[in-house]
């Protein structure tokens, strides 16, 4: 019930107060709420969140590893599938004296071109069965003095002993070396056996060794990474540490102190006895990379994420406070503008109701209410538009039944009388009268009766060969009229007597032309799918430039109802029927005039 009273209290406001009131309630309620419940959940949220990240960075550091060592499979691959190293290295397993140096100074060649496109690779050696190597050092720079690799022991090599025994390849744990002249280097190998595909049930003819820097490794997952927060390194699977970001634990096993059974336990114990990271809270999370060869491990101190919660949440008090009393503000200005918005509107749309078009509303910006005015603006423009087109149609319509009264005339009464005169032609053997008689009363006939009727071109063409007919017996045939019909539109709709004012202004205007050979062309065509193309060309006179502009620009809604004969009458009726689908243009020069109409193609 009192919920009832204070719905009917809220509703009778006006908009200005019913804003403020909402505005102020959804503002003001939930800043309250936050401040009450922020401290609690604020641990929970911040470890949650920082749980989720971890996993989301693990994951994308993880692809990144998969797609750092695809990229080494893919070398040995494209090794694997070249013919050429196999070829040579049967040379070399069989120490043919002729071809030993030749196959061995082709395969450097080749090592040479692949560890140039790979940055990371400090050396790539390919073994013959007895040990027999062919490498190619990139800290060295030559092919006979090895940095990586031992070449007077390889076939001794445990890495390629064991790549001739299985079909993967195998990986190394990361061997520190220092060198007097090269420095110090962490590196890693990756050994795959070579095979004769077309023999390959004579086992391996070779293996390929890849000489790998750890940094390169390193830097694929460790980049930005926090050290007393988040750390993120690399074992293998009987967990040597591969890779990390501190050269001083390369080397180490993970599972040394607790046993290879509990990863999770057996990573906090080892960050516990190198007194890393310096917490109790750590947070383990692992993934495996090629098959278990490898796995990722990131470690997330939660001590040091979270010892900010309190500093967090006081500043969000604070901030709560703050956002409160702007939210208050706030809402008092946007009620405000709201308010002024909507009685500008109530007020425009009195004066429209009392008949005012004139009004318009001012509204500034892109908000709902500027919209609506504009809007309102626009539908007062176009009733106001309307209104005067709708007067303007009532006055042609009046002055069209007047004229219409002025000149009616029983259409049966000149049918009747222009028979009598044919009989009276025939008896009197004027065939030549009779023939004109019979052609005028078929054009009255086609003139009077309906018409604003829609027509075929055929129907229409009959009647203008007929009116030319009249014409040319009328002017003793001083001219000749030529129709070049496209038989495809013969079929098509017309508005009856939209060609006829064009030849009869051709004849009377614009002959005698100055050729001594009068002509008036018909052209009917389609054109561009949608469209019927008619054009009157003439040889006569022309026309002056600016008459041709005044049709040209012609706005029958802008001149006056008794001037819309001929030529304007076409302009007009065009645009009446088919709007902006139709067309007018006129071209005019000393040696004629073409009168160009376009109409939509309807069958």
């Amino acid at each position: 019930m009192m919920l009832n009273k204070i719905t009917k209290k809220f509703l009778s406001l006006d908009i200005f107060k019913k804003i403020m009131i909402m505005l102020l309630l959804i503002s003001i309620l939930p800043i309250i709420l936050i401040q009450f419940i922020s401290y609690k959940i604020s641990t929970s949220t911040i470890e949650r969140q920082t749980k989720e990240l971890i996993t989301a960075n693990l994951r994308q550091s993880s692809n990144s590893v998969e797609e750092f060592f695809y990229a080494y499979d893919k070398i040995i691959m494209d090794m694997y599938t070249d013919s050429s190293y196999i070829d040579n290295l049967k040379y070399i397993n069989v120490w043919d004296s002729k071809n030993y140096y030749t196959a061995k100074h082709e395969i450097e060649k080749k090592l040479e071109s692949t560890a140039y496109v790979y940055p990371e690779i400090l050396g790539i050696a390919v073994v013959g069965l007895k040990g027999d190597a062919t490498f190619y050092d990139t800290v060295t720079l030559s092919g006979v003095d090895s940095f990586c690799f031992d070449v007077d022991n390889l076939r001794t090599n445990d890495m390629f002993k064991a790549s001739l025994s299985v079909k993967h390849a195998v990986y190394s744990s990361t061997i520190h070396k220092s060198d007097l002249f090269y420095g110090e280097k962490n590196y890693f190998y990756i050994a795959h056996q070579l095979t004769d595909f077309n023999n390959y049930k004579d086992g391996p003819v070779g293996s390929i060794l890849l000489c790998i820097d750890e940094s390169a490794l390193r830097n694929v997952y460790s980049t930005g990474a926090e050290f007393n927060s988040n750390l993120t390194f690399l074992i293998n699977q009987d967990g040597d540490i591969i890779s990390f970001p501190m050269d001083s634990y390369i080397g180490m096993n993970l599972y040394e102190e607790f046993g290879k059974n509990n990863m999770e336990e057996a990573t906090k114990t080892f960050f516990y006895k190198h007194d890393f990271m310096d917490s109790k809270r750590l947070e383990i999370h692992t993934t495996s990379i090629k098959d278990g060869a490898f796995i990722l491990i990131n470690v997330q101190n939660l001590t040091y994420a979270l010892k900010n919660v309190e500093y967090i949440s006081m500043i969000i008090i604070l901030i709560g406070i703050l956002v409160g009393m702007g939210c208050v503000l706030l809402s008092m200005s946007f009620a405000a503008s709201t308010g002024k918005s909507v009685k500008k509107i109530i007020v425009a749309m009195g004066k429209a109701d009392q008949g005012d078009y004139d009004v318009r509303i001012s509204l500034e910006g892109k908000d709902e209410f500027a919209r609506i005015a504009r809007h309102f603006n626009d539908m007062i423009r176009k009733i106001k538009k309307s209104n005067e087109i709708q007067r303007e149609a009532l006055v042609r319509e009046k002055n069209a039944e007047i004229k219409s009264l002025e000149a009616q005339i029983n259409p049966h009464f000149l049918y009747n009388t222009l028979d009598a005169i044919n009989w009276v032609a025939i008896e009197h053997e004027e065939f030549h009268i009779s023939k004109m008689l019979i052609n005028l009363a078929a054009i009255l006939r086609y003139s009077i009766q309906k018409c604003n009727e829609i027509v075929t071109i055929k129907e229409e063409l009959e009647y203008l060969k007929r009116y030319i007919y009249l014409q040319q017996q009328r002017f003793c045939y001083s001219f000749q009229c030529m129709i070049h019909l496209d038989d495809t539109v013969k079929s098509c709709k017309i508005h009856k007597l939209l060609i006829q004012p064009l030849i009869e202004n051709t004849i009377v205007h614009g002959f005698p032309g100055n050729t001594g050979h009068d002509e008036i062309h018909i052209l009917i065509q389609k054109k561009d799918k949608n469209y019927i193309q008619i054009q009157v060309r003439d040889n006569g006179k022309g026309m002056t430039g600016e008459l041709a502009e005044i049709f040209n620009s012609y706005d029958y809604r802008k001149d006056k109802i008794e001037t819309s004969i001929g030529v304007r009458n076409v302009i007009t009726r065009i645009k009446l029927y088919y709007g902006e689908d139709g067309y007018f243009h006129v071209d005019t020069s000393e040696s004629g005039t073409a009168v160009t109409i376009w109409i939509p193609y309807e069958i």
